[in-house]
């Protein structure tokens, strides 16, 4: 079937930021080891001043939207954490949005929480492994930003003196919510679940906000962690199903950008059968790979090993990023196209990209 742009409008290209915790470790001498679980979460509590400057250079880089400092928050993981008073600054400074713009709430992966993470291999502990198991603790951590159903009464820490969570200030967290990302998810289940967690809030009559979800391909292969094929992941991500909300927007992030263009391809032509049959309509395309040159992520060591190989192509991240997006955008599918960094990249990279996209209206 034809796609559904035609060429008198133009598909729409938003910017989102980039890699937030490498940022800050890279350019801030930010230290996460096993004292933070919570990453860059961890500077909420600790540093909310240089959490909010790094978060300000993505914004005037140019991006259109921010995600949150929360892709590894987790009740597991401020309980697990260590802080030490070292001046951090007034956290209500780190509380401040800007003007202009969305703000992304960030969920990742649950293998993101894990000591040592899991996003990348989807090896959960067994009681994550079904999507009842995985829907519980993602529903227990939205609620902890939305303050509607059960549950919203657990408290944040172990002795730490937080005590419960306030109801009035989830709703204004809420508030400040413009889109929710679930990011890196390794296993289809969990595509499933958290779609069964939004349509779950929603019923309980939890103003709405539209979501994007977004799998990981590590490796040199095309495929989940888990094994799955992207056809299966896109059913999983559109296809319809009994108390499943329906994302407004799919994709990938924190995966190779050699691999990218080759994944979206896939995904249009898997996307495009069940579009032909009915059973979805076209979505916005989500697409933030990783900003690397040859770095392997270390797991247990939490940091990023130099390997031998890398980009010996002479393009830039920025050229190939938007070369990818500006073919994507012209074969005309995609409602709109998001696009921004994953780990490694940094602001210059996307006011480069910034600047490709403006040059291309």
């Amino acid at each position: 079937m034809p796609p559904p742009q035609t060429q008198t409008l133009q598909t729409p290209i938003l910017l989102l930021d980039g890699g937030l915790g490498t940022t800050l470790a890279d350019s801030h001498a930010c230290t996460f080891n096993t004292d933070t679980p919570l990453w860059s979460s961890h500077l909420l509590l600790t540093d909310p001043n240089t959490l909010l400057a790094v978060q300000t250079a993505f914004v005037d880089a140019g991006a259109d939207i921010l995600l949150s400092a929360t892709y590894q928050a987790s009740y597991e993981g401020f309980e697990g954490t260590v802080v030490r008073d070292d001046g951090g600054g007034d956290e209500k400074e780190g509380g401040k949005r800007k003007e202009k713009g969305k703000v992304a709430l960030s969920l990742g992966a649950y293998g993101a929480t894990m000591v040592p993470s899991q996003e990348y291999t989807g090896k959960y502990d067994e009681e994550r492994m079904s999507v009842s198991g995985l829907k519980a603790w993602h529903l227990k951590r939205l609620r902890a930003f939305t303050g509607t159903g059960s549950g919203t009464s657990t408290s944040t820490g172990s002795g730490s003196g937080s005590g419960v969570l306030d109801a009035e200030e989830r709703g204004r967290c809420w508030a400040d919510v413009d889109l929710v990302a679930f990011e890196t998810l390794p296993l289809l289940r969990e595509i499933t679940a958290v779609r069964a967690v939004m349509g779950g809030i929603e019923a309980e009559g939890v103003e709405r906000r539209a979501f994007w979800v977004s799998c990981v391909f590590p490796g040199e292969g095309m495929g989940l962690p888990d094994g799955s094929a992207v056809r299966d992941v896109v059913k999983a991500m559109l296809g319809a199903g009994e108390g499943l909300s329906v994302p407004m927007g799919v994709g990938i992030n924190c995966t190779k950008v050699g691999k990218l263009e080759a994944l979206v391809l896939e995904f249009e032509r898997e996307i495009e059968v069940i579009v032909g049959r009915g059973e979805a309509e076209w979505p916005a395309l989500v697409v933030y790979p990783d900003g690397t040159n040859g770095e392997v992520y270390d797991t247990v060591t939490k940091e990023w090993v130099k390997s031998e190989t890398g980009n010996n192509s002479g393009v830039s991240w920025d050229e190939t990023v938007f070369g990818i997006v500006d073919r994507a955008r012209e074969r005309g599918f995609w409602k709109s196209i998001i696009v921004g960094g994953c780990c490694k990249t940094t602001p210059d990279d996307i006011s480069k990209l910034r600047k490709r996209i403006d040059q291309s209206s």
